[in-house]
């Protein structure tokens, strides 16, 4: 009668390298699906931004981006034409951050944080925001997003 006896060794491996080789496979793992994460996290999405623009910004500022939105007529204070804003810049450095800040509601430009910039426009932060499901991550790369994409709308 034979008897098998499990040990939980392969033949011809030591207990010191399988622990080696199993630590190398978990930080290279850890590693890849932290790059893989962060792959491409601060390139924007120029499709949603574009898809938020249509949404939020091309009534008021013309799927262009030049102020002439099927409502622009309508309104008090005409909207400025977004193609142009990096000239308006003594650098004449896109404004990236200005932006930003205008479009999420700052309250540095609006301190009733009611309007978006200094025109009669809705705070889109707040919408995107709320569209978002509070989600403050989802909301700040459409942000982004979104800002990248009037960057990309400059002559």
């Amino acid at each position: 009668m034979t008897t098998c006896t499990n040990t939980s060794r392969s033949p011809g491996v030591s207990n010191n390298k399988l622990k080696s080789s199993v630590f190398r496979v978990i930080v290279t793992s850890l590693g890849l699906t932290y790059a893989a994460c962060g792959l491409g996290a601060d390139k924007p999405d120029l499709k949603r931004g574009e898809a938020d623009y249509v949404t939020y910004c091309a009534s008021c500022h013309g799927v262009t981006g030049e102020g002439n939105g099927p409502v622009a007529n309508a309104l008090k204070n005409r909207p400025p034409d977004l193609t142009y804003l990096h000239q308006q810049e003594t650098d004449g450095a896109f404004p990236y951050q200005k932006v930003l800040n205008i479009i999420r509601g700052n309250p540095d430009l609006d301190k009733n944080f009611r309007t978006h910039g200094p025109a009669d426009m809705p705070v889109w932060g707040k919408i995107i925001y709320e569209d978002s499901g509070d989600r403050d991550a989802v909301a700040e790369a459409r942000l982004r997003d979104l800002t990248s994409y009037i960057q990309s709308l400059q002559k």
